[in-house]
Order: C-alpha cells, then structure tokens, then sequence
C-alpha cells in the first residue's frame, strides 16, 4: 500500500484531487498542492469560510465554499453557498460559482416546504450528464440528522454555474450528508463517502456507488474515507486516513 502525507496544516482534511503528477488537497482554510510524493508546490489561504471537497478538471480544481457566519452566529449558520474554481496551476481564484438554488433550500429549512433537510454542500465533482453526455458540474448537499430526510441531494449545474436539475439517492441519513464526491470514467460510476453513523437510524455503511445516471444504488461497503476518495479507474482509488 502506497501513502501520500501532508502535513503541517491548520485544519483538518475535507477532500482531494488527483491531476496528472500533482495532487490537491482541501483543509478547510487553505487548499494544497503537492507532487504524488507529497512535497508541496504551492498553496493559497482561504479566510472567508469553509472549503469543502475538491475535484480537478481541465487544468481547473473545482471546491465547494460555504460562506462564514456572521459575528456572534454559530459555526455552521452559514452565509452563503458557491463553488470556487482555481487554476491548477499556481492555485490562483479564476471565479466564484453562486449556488443561488441553495440559498432557497436554506430558507425552507424548518418549513413544511422542507424535504431536503439542506445543510449546506460539500461533495464535488465534474462528470458527464446522464442524458447528453456534457460535462457538468455536480455538487453533494449535506443534510440535517433527522430520520425524515433521507435522501442524499445531488445538484447538477453547468460548467459556468448554471442550475439544471437535482437528483435524490435513497441512502438513509447521514452525518452531514455526503462529505466527498467523485466520478469513476472507466466505470462510469459516481462514488461518494459519509461520516460514521451517530444515531440508530442512519445505516452502517459509509461508502456508495451509485449508477452514473444518478438513479440506484449499485453497492455500498462499511469503509470509512470521510476526509477524501479518488477514483482511479481499473487501478483502484485513493482513500484518506486521518491521523491526530
């Protein structure tokens, strides 16, 4: 078994990317880039909020942002939704994606309208559409603990940011949801990791397949990579382990 380290950061790890001989990794407040063996390149801070998981395509390394709290709020009230896109270059900001539908799910929270239990996002990834076969944009939405919602949100976008659809997959509840998100192109599979379950009703396994029209379940396993999964086609994946 082969292990990439990076240390020496302030928070803990949300996702990573693999793009050609580099590695991206997301650790909350700065996102990394190193070679396969782990020696940093480059690396850029973030101070207005939460980076989540990340996803490399076309030269770009696409994250989910959620926007810091106000002063006095608690952590996880958040101000606002996007995707950041940097150039995978030098890690610099190309443009910030405003996911406007999910300032709409954020307001229905608590009312009768509410069906997601929408928490905020996190998963991402750039896959083709079911239908056109386009690349697109797809983002995860994490969920409220709560045994009405159990069906896992995924968000489908343009490249650009444009909202087009949304998908539900029946999982059951879980811990925030879905934390990191990915596209098997070999298989044509989406992959997508979860925290442990907290409370009786939120299932034991922690890491799904899922067809690659967004419809099924294909399989799903007791193994726990909350902090990151890459596919890697025939050749396996990348999983996280967290240490300290």
């Amino acid at each position: 078994m082969t292990y990439i380290e990076v240390v020496h950061q302030n928070l803990h790890l949300q996702g990573f990317a693999k793009g050609g001989n580099f590695m991206y990794w997301s650790f909350t407040d700065t996102l990394v880039k190193t070679t396969l063996a782990g020696t940093v390149k480059c690396q850029c801070e973030m101070r207005d909020g939460h980076l989540g998981d990340c996803d490399y395509y076309d030269g770009k390394i696409y994250a989910s942002m959620l926007g810091k709290p106000a002063p006095g709020r608690p952590w996880n009230d958040w101000s606002s939704f996007y995707v950041y896109v940097f150039d995978a270059d030098d890690l610099h900001l190309l443009k910030k994606i405003r996911l406007e539908i999910c300032e709409q799910y954020w307001e229905q929270r608590g009312t009768e309208d509410d069906t997601r239990g929408f928490n905020g996002v996190d998963g991402v990834t750039v896959a083709p559409d079911p239908v056109t076969g386009e690349p697109k944009l797809f983002v995860a939405c994490a969920l409220d603990t709560d045994e009405r919602f159990t069906d896992q949100i995924f968000l489908q976008f343009t490249l650009d940011g444009a909202y087009e659809t949304e998908y539900r997959i029946p999982t059951g509840n879980t811990v925030f949801g879905i934390q990191n998100l990915d596209y098997d192109r070999e298989n044509r599979e989406f992959w997508f990791s979860t925290y442990e379950p907290e409370r009786d009703f939120q299932p034991k396994e922690t890491l799904y397949c899922v067809s690659g029209d967004l419809t099924k379940v294909l399989r799903k396993y007791v193994y726990s990579s909350p902090y990151g999964i890459e596919c890697l086609g025939n050749e396996g994946f990348l999983a996280s382990v967290q240490f300290g």
